[in-house]
């Protein structure tokens, strides 16, 4: 299942679901339209993802130790949704493009947060 976000709402709700899941171990993979598909990256913590205001028209995903060491652009983004695990856990981010591309980005273990609320950071 997914929840989709309505466009005058993304930099808020990636704000706060890269708050959220800072330090989660996630995989980067892009589908193009043509359905090959290529990992950007696998198994890294994230950093954030923002987007940019409406003019720039790009969503930014920053992983690794250190935000500079990868970074994701998706531009022309037309739809970003959360995937949702049937028991109501964050799955991942999945960022469709105007050339027909998806972004996704996956959580390695799926949890609700507030299952994770109060352990240590690292």
């Amino acid at each position: 299942m997914t929840r989709n976000i309505p466009r005058d709402e993304w930099r808020g709700e990636l704000d706060s679901f890269s708050t959220q899941h800072e330090g989660w171990i996630v995989s980067v993979a892009v589908a193009a339209a043509d359905g090959t598909v290529r990992t950007e990256a696998r198994d890294l913590p994230l950093q954030g993802v923002s987007a940019d205001s409406p003019a720039n028209r790009r969503v930014d995903i920053m992983i690794g130790e250190h935000p500079k060491n990868h970074v994701t652009h998706v531009v022309d983004p037309v739809d970003v949704a959360i995937d949702m695990t049937d028991e109501g856990a964050e799955r991942g981010l999945r960022i469709r493009a105007a050339d027909g591309s998806t972004t996704t980005v996956e959580f390695r273990s799926p949890m609700r947060a507030v299952d994770v609320d109060g352990i240590p950071s690292r």
